[in-house]
């Protein structure tokens, strides 16, 4: 009987893809808006993801609901042959009364508002939505429930930078305070795979529409 160093465990795996390019990300602009279309570079961005794709082999492939997220699951799942399946759960964060403004706008605007949040910008919430750590739970709670249902399987999730933060922060036990010092960029790929006793990220941010990439 050969001995094996540590007992074979199920792997699941996800490919967590970034939509594409949008005019409110250019402007850097704060939104959660679900009818923000794609422009012409974030359509390249996302055939260049499903040109990608395949040799990646993912068993399905999963979207958030916002128009952005769908317009390039869409353009992914012609690559693929596979039917986009919409998860509840995945949208971005919620910005409250902040929707469409950037920061500097804020800041310059409504100082004394800024400069509490500003304070504590992972605990402290947006007029009206969410904080940063809220995020990260709902984050974990839905990635629990995707490896319950996709438990040994490879799968394709199209969604938002939040979401993918807070879902490197769950697999790696990183502290929440760090959520900002993750770089997720439109149009990338990150790859993090989850058994029952650990975690392990692969590659991320990873963008074809660049460079050639990792092949495994």
């Amino acid at each position: 009987m050969t001995e094996t160093l540590h007992p074979e465990e199920t792997i699941t795996s996800f490919l967590l893809i970034r939509h594409g390019d949008t005019r409110h990300t250019e402007e850097g602009r704060l939104y959660r808006d679900p009818e923000a279309p794609l422009t012409e570079k974030g359509v390249s961005q996302a055939r260049a993801v499903g040109a990608w794709l395949p040799r990646q082999k993912p068993d399905v492939l999963l979207t958030s609901r916002s128009t952005r997220v769908r317009a390039t699951a869409d353009i992914v799942a012609a690559e693929l042959s596979l039917e986009p399946i919409v998860i509840d759960g995945l949208d971005e964060w919620h910005i409250g009364q902040w929707e469409g403004r950037t920061y500097l706008d804020i800041k310059k605007s409504e100082p004394e508002l800024y400069r509490a949040w500003s304070s504590d910008p992972i605990h402290n919430a947006p007029p009206g939505g969410e904080s940063i750590a809220d995020l990260c739970g709902r984050v974990r709670h839905s990635v629990d429930e995707l490896i319950r249902r996709y438990e040994g399987k490879r799968a394709a999730l199209v969604t938002h930078s939040g979401i993918i933060r807070g879902a490197l922060l769950y697999a790696l036990g990183i502290p929440v305070e760090n959520f900002w010092r993750l770089m997720v960029p439109v149009g990338s790929i990150t790859r993090v795979d989850f058994s029952a006793n650990f975690a392990t990220l692969h590659y991320l941010a990873f963008r074809p529409a660049d460079m050639d990439g990792p092949a495994y």
